[in-house]
């Protein structure tokens, strides 16, 4: 008895399929909205604090670094937190293969940012620092765009325009650059996030 042909139909659903199922196993979806809000959040306190309490680079150095590496902390034991909380919800590995790979990706860029941050401390030129922060986690992101979502690669471009803009236009307002940049981004971002995991209802 013959089987019947496959039909061009079912070899497009057959490559669907297949395409799903890869896209699934490779790419890292346990970034959570709400951690990336939070951030954006905490980033955007920062800026209008330090914007209020005129904590200058050059004049304030100390207070500067202190208040945007408590900013980055932060933002980090957030992320973090709830991470794990969509991991174990969803029955994953919290320090799954995927995870490693995205931090081994991004740890070098983040070393690098402290490498010239301490440098252009040294140098009294931490007006600079906004730019640079941007553009080393700009390239961090693009570092492991491949196991993302689209979404982020968007951002890290989004974050080289930004170190652009707080290295000329805005050099002399580094907290108006970075509440705009790291708190406005993520905060787009976040909301992003949250409407493509709970779609609208369809009426």
């Amino acid at each position: 008895m013959r089987r019947n042909a496959l039909t061009p139909d079912d070899a497009a659903e057959s490559l669907e399929t297949i395409r799903s199922v890869l896209d699934r196993t490779t790419r890292y979806r346990q970034i959570s909205w709400a951690g990336i809000a939070l951030a954006g959040l905490v980033a955007a306190a920062a800026g209008g604090a330090g914007q209020a309490l005129e904590l200058s680079p050059q004049d304030r150095p100390a207070a500067f670094l202190a208040l945007w590496a408590g900013t980055f902390g932060l933002a980090l034991a957030s992320g973090w937190w709830t991470t794990v909380l969509k991991a174990r919800a969803s029955g994953e590995r919290v320090w799954s293969r995927k995870l490693q790979v995205v931090a081994a990706g991004v740890l070098p860029a983040f070393l690098l940012g402290g490498l010239l941050t301490a440098l252009l401390s040294h140098a009294e030129r931490l007006d600079l620092a906004p730019g640079v922060w941007m553009g080393t986690y700009a390239v961090g992101i693009l570092a492991v765009s491949h196991v993302l979502d689209w979404e982020f690669q968007v951002t890290a471009w989004a974050f080289l325009v930004a170190s652009a803009v707080a290295s000329f236009a805005l050099r002399c307002e580094p907290h108006l650059a970075m509440g705009l940049a790291f708190g406005g981004i993520h905060l787009v971002l976040g909301a992003y996030r949250h409407f493509k995991e709970h779609p609208w209802p369809r009426a």
